[in-house]
């Protein structure tokens, strides 16, 4: 049965890999063809700032995606999964949220949130780095 299991999970995380892979190709494709349309559009060297944010959360995002597929490559190498990359993969992840944020439609409270769990990330990418040491 041990045996069976592992050969189902490698297929499985081999499917994941395969398919975030294909995610990533076309998230690339995508924030290129964002930023040359962008740039055609442009008449002046004068970016608004919106469209900044929306590349920039875009960028992130295919940037979030490659942190996971380090995540899958080290389950598939070690058959573990790496804390601190999951952590980081979440950081990351909350920062592009922090990116894409309208700042004067959201809550004080979530602001507040936000900044709490960027906080609790950072402790445990602290904690958990001091572990390796």
């Amino acid at each position: 049965m041990e045996k069976i299991a592992a050969v189902f999970e490698r297929v499985a995380v081999s499917a994941l890999i395969v398919l975030l892979m294909a995610t990533i190709l076309f998230g690339t494709v995508v924030v290129a063809w964002s930023l040359i349309e962008d740039l055609l559009r442009t008449r002046e060297l004068v970016a608004e700032p919106r469209v900044l944010f929306d590349i920039f959360g875009l960028f992130v995002a295919v940037l979030v995606g490659v942190e996971l597929l380090k995540i899958l490559r080290h389950l598939m190498l070690a058959h573990e999964v790496n804390t601190v990359l999951v952590v980081q993969t979440a950081l990351i992840a909350l920062c592009n949220k922090v990116i894409t944020l309208n700042l004067s439609a959201a809550s004080w409270t979530t602001l507040v949130a936000v900044a709490g769990l960027i906080l609790a990330l950072a402790a445990a990418i602290y904690a958990l780095r001091g572990e390796r040491s």
